[in-house]
């Protein structure tokens, strides 16, 4: 039997980066919250570039409407934690990673445990979880980290960076105490994808806002595990070259639409503020008729 040795396991990732920086990246600690659609791939992924220390935060269990997309699911791990699942997938590939689980997922209680000692933060929670994703981009903004995220919209992704240097994520999304838990859903997507290419195809019989469920695609999620990933080795490595909200990134692949630039005044915007209010009101008509 072959034993593990890091250096030779990930000697492909040299030249990519060198060989001080992927020392850096072994004694790097990242914290990924969320282990489902995308987190699960984003862990193993970073684990394949050579970061050596993760917390780890998910409460769910795989079911078997998690196949289309999710790295961990499959018959055998159906009922079982996604937490402990991912972390034996990661063991597998690197049996000297250093982690920290929270099998209960983060909270106001947790959320500085989950952030202590650690150099980034990566939110892959579920994208209807509208009160979790604040909690953890001002906790860690407030300790001076970035958090990155990504959503896969359809065959495309949206991506996006906070950080102390960026818009606070209350400025950016434009989300107040007020709205519904559908108009927060609302202004959270707008801000990943203000030019909703997606939308031109997605079928809105499938959208239900109130049942948190819509259409998903594996390609949208391998989209977001490329893009955190690279922006993972930015902030970690090169952190004077990411750019934090109100830039923003979004892809769609099946219609080859491409943008990467500043959002002003994030989602108060005017044009952002017009379909805000024309999405409000076709969740209202909505409402009406079921």
């Amino acid at each position: 039997m072959t034993a593990f040795d890091y250096n030779p396991a990930f000697s492909r990732n040299l030249g990519v980066v060198s060989p001080d920086e992927h020392q850096r990246l072994r004694n790097a600690t990242v914290a990924i919250a969320g282990m489902g659609g995308v987190g699960g791939d984003y862990l193993i992924s970073l684990v394949r570039a050579g970061v050596g220390h993760f917390h780890l935060a998910e409460f769910d269990e795989f079911e078997l409407v998690n196949f289309n997309r999710q790295y961990g699911a499959n018959m055998q791990t159906i009922g079982r934690r996604k937490l402990d699942v991912m972390i034996e997938y990661a063991l597998q590939i690197n049996p000297e990673l250093q982690i920290e689980a929270f099998p209960g997922g983060i909270d106001t209680a947790n959320i500085g445990a989950f952030l202590a000692g650690v150099d980034l933060a990566i939110d892959a929670v579920d994208a209807f979880a509208v009160d979790i994703h604040p909690l953890l981009v001002n906790a860690a903004t407030e300790r001076g980290l970035a958090t990155i995220a990504a959503v896969p919209l359809g065959l495309g992704a949206g991506v996006l960076a906070f950080g102390p240097q960026g818009m606070s994520y209350a400025d950016f999304f434009a989300i107040t105490p007020d709205m519904s838990e559908d108009e927060k859903i609302v202004q959270f997507m707008l801000g990943f994808a203000p030019e909703m290419y997606h939308l031109k195809y997605l079928d809105p019989a499938f959208i239900n806002l109130k049942a948190r469920k819509g259409p998903s695609s594996i390609a949208g999620c391998k989209l977001c595990t490329g893009f955190i990933t690279t922006q993972a080795l930015l902030a970690l490595l090169h952190p004077e070259e990411l750019r934090c909200v109100p830039w923003y990134t979004y892809l769609d692949a099946r219609l080859g639409r491409f943008r990467h630039r500043r959002l002003w005044m994030g989602n108060r915007h005017p044009l952002q503020r017009l379909k805000s209010y024309v999405a409000k009101r076709r969740l209202e008509k909505l409402g009406a008729a079921s």
